[in-house]
């Protein structure tokens, strides 16, 4: 029972880092602009791919090499995120210009409203765009989530590896569930009103330059 101490510190971890502001508002981005609450949690999945694939990749090659990521490598990473979040923040906020409520009326008399932007072409969902941001999120992260192998796996190899996996699948589930909620919200704005839409969905993306702004100058 010595593993289940620090493998469920491993997923309860991984579960809070999804929530970091940066990871929430590019999964924010990308999960308003859809036409259905549970294009939420594809988005957010699709992060955590792209997110836990370099996290074990880059975090197991460290583990293995026995170093650390150098702090200069690890400074130009966090300023590459922040040049993404800033890139995808305006490309939100052009979106909005664009979004589209479709209603349609179910045979027993349920009218439904959907979201659709054609701004970068009818029916693409951007998928690789999430999992790619997931993927700088994951190299950018990669350093602090490895210091931490040691006072969990105890030095052993086989235990950080496992620690690694653990934490990619506790992030996954953290932003599956955060992906549904942001679905929802904005499922229900539009359902209210294609303007409510709209300004959720420009605020979303000044949120997302905002903390790009940040990643940059901290």
């Amino acid at each position: 029972m010595e593993w289940l101490l620090p493998y469920g510190t491993a997923l309860l971890l991984g579960s809070v880092h999804a929530f970091e502001a940066d990871h929430v508002v590019a999964v924010t981005a990308f999960a308003v602009r859809r036409r259905h609450p549970l294009d939420g949690i594809r988005f957010g999945l699709r992060w955590a791919v792209g997110h836990g694939f370099v996290i074990v990749a880059a975090g197991a090659l460290l583990t293995l090499a026995g170093v650390d990521a150098p702090e200069s490598v690890v400074h130009v990473l966090e300023r590459g995120v922040g040049v993404a979040l800033i890139f995808l923040g305006f490309w939100t906020v052009a979106g909005a210009r664009s979004l589209h409520a479709h209603g349609h009326t179910h045979v027993n008399g349920t009218r439904h409203a959907h979201l659709h932007s054609h701004l970068f072409g009818r029916g693409h969902d951007h998928g690789h765009g999430v999992t790619l941001v997931g993927m700088m999120h994951g190299l950018a992260g990669t350093a602090p989530v490895v210091a931490l192998i040691p006072l969990a796996a105890a030095g052993s190899v086989t235990g950080g590896i496992a620690y690694l996996l653990l934490f990619a699948v506790g992030t996954a589930a953290g932003m599956a569930l955060y992906g549904l909620v942001a679905g929802l919200i904005a499922n229900r704005a539009v359902a209210r009103s294609e303007r409510l839409a709209r300004i959720l969905t420009r605020a979303a993306g000044v949120a997302t330059i905002t903390v790009g702004v940040f990643w940059l100058l901290r």
